[in-house]
């Protein structure tokens, strides 16, 4: 898939008979978009959901900030197995070229990353029989992305990227009755992702 995508974006036309009508986009829009993460060796599959706002800088550079939600469970054995769900804050730059019926663009930017660990009842009742931990928690973590795309007519767009994000686990123990120990250990939540979305020029 992504060979496929990155020869269809080179292939796409590299300078429009008109620049100013047929190769730009809309000064603002609001772009939703529904996809899928893959496993990472780490986390399984699983959703993710997104909505960016979108803004043309100056052609051909669009600058985009949003929010995605994405779900994955943990299954390493190197960690406690349970469920993650990540909220991240991007901002992001991306070139653009084509025409207005159909634009390749490619870039990265910069995400913020907050997760919410949810271990199974197994696992903490495991941890807390061999090691006394009474809670388990991943730290907030800024990270990047890389992000390919293709668009139709300025409508419907397909991104693939990918996600660099690395957290520290935490494990907090209990020493005595008024004070905790705590455990640091490096987690990659962050992988390949693969959407389709929705754009709404404003």
């Amino acid at each position: 898939m992504y060979s496929l995508l990155t020869a269809i974006w080179l292939c796409l036309p590299a300078a429009p008979l008109n620049p100013v009508e047929q190769d730009t986009l809309s000064d603002f829009s609001v772009h939703f978009s529904v996809g899928a993460i893959g496993p990472n060796g780490v986390l399984t599959a699983g959703p993710e959901f997104a909505v960016h706002y979108e803004m043309l800088a100056v052609h051909p550079i669009l600058i985009r900030g949003g929010i995605d939600y994405s779900y994955g469970e943990v299954t390493s054995l190197r960690y406690p197995a349970g469920n993650l769900h990540t909220g991240l804050a991007t901002l992001e730059v991306l070139y653009y070229k084509g025409t207005n019926g159909l634009i390749g663009y490619v870039g990265g930017g910069v995400v913020y990353g907050k997760q919410f660990f949810s271990p199974r009842q197994a696992a903490s009742d495991s941890l807390w029989a061999k090691e006394a931990v009474a809670d388990v928690r991943l730290t907030d973590q800024v990270g990047y992305r890389f992000t390919l795309g293709l668009r139709y007519r300025q409508l419907y767009s397909l991104e693939i990227g990918v996600t660099e994000l690395y957290p520290d686990f935490i494990k907090e123990s209990l020493a005595t009755s008024n004070q905790t120990i705590s455990k640091y250990k490096q987690i990659k939540t962050g992988g390949f992702r693969l959407t389709l979305g929705y754009i709404i020029p404003l």
